[in-house]
C-alpha cells in the first residue's frame, strides 16, 4: 500500500515537472502587459494572426489603457483601426510590461515614434543636439535631459536653495559658449549648465519679477529675459553673466525676437496689469528703447519666430486662436492663420518651409488651465509658402513645449499635464 502511495506521488510530480518543461520549451504560458493606445475605440488587435480582445482599464478622452493577456509564444501585436495606419508592436521589445502607441491617420505626414515620461509639468522642451532634449519642469526640481533615441534620462538641477523652489520655464542653447541656460520664475534667475557634461556652472540673479522667456541677440551678443509681473525685459551680458539694465513694456512681455541687424527687438505682449488680453506686438529700438511699431489684432501674444530670408515674423496669439504673419520690412500684418485653441510655442523647420504650432487646447471650463480639459490639445502644421494650416494632429493634455531637431527630422512636444514628451518624425518618403 505504501509503495502504491509513493508511486502515485512520484507520477504526479513527474507530470507537473513535465508540464513545466513543456510550457518553458514551447512557450504556452500566458503573460500580461498594458498598452496605452490613442485613439483606442473600435481598434482591432491580432496577436500572431489571432484576434484578441483586451480589457479596458481606464480612459482619458481618446487615450485608453488596455490590458492584454497573450500566449508567451506571441511575438507581435498588430493594431488595425479604420482611417489609421496599421501599427505593429514588437512584443519582445516591451519593457516593464508597458507600452505607449499613437496611431497615425492614413493621410498624416507624421508618426509618433517615441513617448517618454518626464518630471511634473514639462513647460518647455529644447533640442540640445539631434538626439537630446532638455525639458524644463515647472513643478520639478530642475530640468530633465532626455536622449530621445535611448530614453536615457538624467535630472540636472541648480543648488538646493533654487531647486527646491521649482518653477523652471525655458531653456536657451548658446553653442558658442557651450552652455545651456534655464530660466526660473520664482527666483527671477537664469541657471547655467555646461552643454556637454550638463554640470552646473553658475546662476545669474536679475532684478525682474517672475521671469520666463529668453532670447539671444547674436548681433549684439546679449540675452534678453522677459519678466511677467514686473512687466519688463532684462538685458544680460553673457560674457560677464550680469544684468545690465531693463526695458519697460506696456504689458506682460512673453516671446521675443530681433531684427536681422540686431538693432530692434520684437516683443509679444500677453496681458495688461489687470489681466486683460488686449495686447499688440511691439517693436522697440535697442538704441533708445522707444517703441517704433505696434501691430496686429488685440489679443494674448505668446511666442515669436523670424524668417530673415523672406523678411517674415510669425507670432502666436492665444486669445484669438491664430498665428499672425508680419512683414519685418514694412512693419505690417500680412496674414492671420487660424489654428486650434490656445496656440503656445511655435517653431520653424530648418528650411523655413513649415511652421509647427503647439496648441494647448481649450482650458478646463470649471477649474482652469491647471486641470485637464475635455479635449486634447493638438500639434498644428502650417505651410509657410501658402500660409495655410495643412495638418492638425491630436496630442495630449495641454501640449506647451515644442522644438524641432537641428536636422529637421524630428519634432518634440511636451504634454504639460501628462508629464511626458512625444517625439514626432516626418515620414521617410517626405525627407527626400
Amino acid at each position: 500500500m505504501k509503495l502504491l502511495i509513493y508511486y502515485s506521488c512520484f507520477v504526479k510530480k513527474f507530470l507537473l515537472l513535465s508540464c513545466f518543461f513543456l510550457v518553458s520549451a514551447f512557450g504556452f504560458a500566458d503573460f500580461t502587459f498594458e498598452l496605452n493606445l490613442q485613439p483606442f475605440k473600435n481598434a482591432e488587435f491580432f496577436a500572431d494572426d489571432q484576434k484578441v480582445v483586451p480589457k479596458l482599464l481606464s480612459s482619458d478622452k481618446t487615450l485608453g489603457l488596455l490590458q492584454f493577456s497573450l500566449k508567451d509564444s506571441a511575438r507581435t501585436l498588430v493594431i488595425k483601426k479604420e482611417g489609421f495606419r496599421i501599427q505593429t508592436l514588437d512584443l519582445t521589445s516591451i519593457q516593464n510590461k508597458k507600452a505607449f502607441l499613437v496611431l497615425s491617420p492614413v493621410n498624416s505626414k507624421y508618426d509618433v515614434v517615441k513617448v517618454f515620461p518626464t518630471g511634473k509639468k514639462p513647460k518647455s522642451v529644447t533640442f540640445v543636439n539631434n538626439n537630446t532634449v532638455a525639458a524644463a519642469l515647472l513643478d520639478g526640481s530642475g530640468i530633465d535631459i532626455i536622449n530621445i533615441e535611448t530614453g536615457n534620462t538624467k535630472r540636472i538641477s541648480p543648488p538646493k536653495e533654487y531647486a527646491e523652489k521649482f518653477g523652471f520655464v525655458e531653456s536657451l542653447v548658446l553653442k558658442h559658449k557651450n552652455e545651456l541656460w534655464v530660466s526660473q520664475m520664482p527666483t527671477a534667475s537664469i541657471h547655467i549648465f555646461d552643454l556637454t557634461s550638463f554640470e552646473y556652472k553658475r546662476t545669474i540673479k536679475t532684478s525682474g519679477t517672475w521671469s520666463k522667456v529668453m532670447a539671444y541677440n547674436a548681433a549684439l551678443d546679449k540675452v534678453y529675459l522677459s519678466n511677467w509681473t514686473s512687466q519688463d525685459i532684462s538685458i544680460i551680458d553673457p560674457s560677464a553673466y550680469k544684468e545690465e539694465k531693463k526695458i519697460k513694456t506696456k504689458a506682460v512681455p512673453r516671446g521675443m525676437a530681433f531684427s536681422q541687424d540686431g538693432k530692434f527687438i520684437y516683443c509679444a505682449q500677453f496681458e495688461d496689469a489687470a489681466g486683460n488680453s488686449q495686447c499688440k506686438l511691439i517693436k522697440k529700438s535697442l538704441s533708445d528703447y522707444k517703441t517704433v511699431y505696434e501691430g496686429g489684432v488685440r489679443g494674448a501674444k505668446r511666442h515669436i519666430v523670424t524668417d530673415y530670408e523672406r523678411k517674415l515674423i510669425y507670432v502666436s496669439d492665444m486669445r484669438n486662436k491664430i498665428v499672425e504673419v508680419y512683414s519685418s520690412e514694412k512693419d505690417e500684418l500680412v496674414a492671420s492663420i487660424k489654428v486650434f485653441d490656445n496656440p503656445n510655442t511655435i517653431q520653424l523647420s530648418p528650411d523655413k518651409k513649415l511652421l509647427y504650432v503647439s496648441c494647448r487646447g481649450p482650458n478646463n471650463p470649471d477649474k482652469g488651465y491647471l486641470y485637464k480639459g475635455y479635449v486634447f490639445g493638438r500639434l498644428d502644421i502650417i505651410d509657410t509658402k501658402t500660409l495655410t494650416r495643412i495638418e492638425s494632429i491630436e496630442a495630449g493634455n495641454q501640449p506647451t513645449g515644442l522644438d524641432v531637431s537641428p536636422d529637421g527630422k524630428k519634432i518634440v512636444l511636451s504634454d504639460f499635464l501628462d508629464n511626458r514628451i512625444r517625439v514626432y518624425e516626418l515620414r521617410p518618403s517626405l525627407l527626400e
